[in-house]
């Protein structure tokens, strides 16, 4: 029920371009589409979305948690 409900929502709250985005994301087993899902779903959940997140947003979002990544170099 809960994943439906979650669908419902991330229906709702992204333009159709971000949840081809956002589900491409998720095939391939990129970890940051679960947790940028999450945390959509719960902002929707607790009424602070008032729009459409649309594709430009979505790919801000995923750019500026993919900053906050560090990156591990491995020297010979």
């Amino acid at each position: 029920e809960l994943a439906e409900l979650r669908e419902k929502y991330l229906r709702v709250y992204l333009t159709p371009e971000a949840r081809y985005r956002l589900n491409n994301l998720k095939l391939v087993g990129n970890e940051t589409a679960n947790v940028l899902e999450d945390k959509i779903f719960e902002l929707a959940i607790n009424g602070k979305l008032d729009h459409q997140i649309s594709d430009e947003e979505l790919k801000d979002l995923l750019s500026k948690m993919q900053a906050n990544k560090r990156e591990f170099k491995i020297v010979w």
